[in-house]
């Protein structure tokens, strides 16, 4: 039986500040951008070991950049402002703490220059992350009793004896170098190099 488990994460340590500059006018500027990728990978069910198989850029939200006009830097404020885009309070409160620090920073690089402060224009980037975890049940086969010493494998052509870690298929009964069909996976195919089963569905 497959499963398929997805789970949408931030990662908080893809979140960052840059300050694009610094611009006269009345009110502070925010833009925030939010690319999305996603990660593949494969938890093998007799054993759950997991394995990547890569990442690649996601659908763009269909408003990928979110445009904030506001006088205050003050905590509160600017938290329940991010909010009303976000739609995330942990989130939004992360954001807007650290909006408030580099202000904050600014305003004393611009007090110490003893010019008058002016409102700032900033960036910030969010990469979000979806993860996509999808269980399958591959008998991992170290041993090689099972196999004629002439059998290659169908991916790269060697010999399957010189490697210790092969896959059996558990639709199909075919197999493979466990890097050989790694690779296959990570190019985007969902099915059995020889016989085009689905891997997982």
């Amino acid at each position: 039986m497959q499963r398929i488990k997805q789970r949408r994460l931030t990662d908080l340590k893809d979140i960052h500040k840059t300050l694009l500059q610094i611009r006269y006018g009345f009110l502070n500027e925010l833009i925030i951008i939010r690319p999305r990728k996603v990660e593949e990978f494969i938890i093998d069910d007799n054993d759950d070991s997991v394995t990547s198989l890569g990442s690649y850029p996601d659908s763009p939200p269909s408003d990928p950049l979110i445009y904030l006009k506001f006088q205050s830097f003050e905590p509160n404020y600017l938290h329940q402002l991010v909010h009303t885009q976000l739609h995330d309070h942990v989130l939004s409160k992360q954001i807007s703490d650290q909006i408030v620090v580099k202000a904050q920073e600014l305003r004393s690089d611009q007090s110490s220059d003893h010019l008058p402060q002016q409102p700032l224009f900033m960036g910030v980037s969010v990469r979000f992350t979806r993860k996509v975890f999808k269980v399958v049940s591959c008998n991992c086969a170290p041993s090689t009793t099972d196999l004629v010493e002439t059998e290659t494998c169908a991916i790269c052509l060697e010999d399957m004896l010189e490697s210790g870690s092969i896959y059996h298929m558990h639709n199909c009964s075919h197999l493979f170098h466990q890097g050989c069909l790694n690779e296959w996976l990570n190019r985007q195919h969902n099915s059995c190099p020889l016989c085009r089963q689905p891997v997982y569905q």
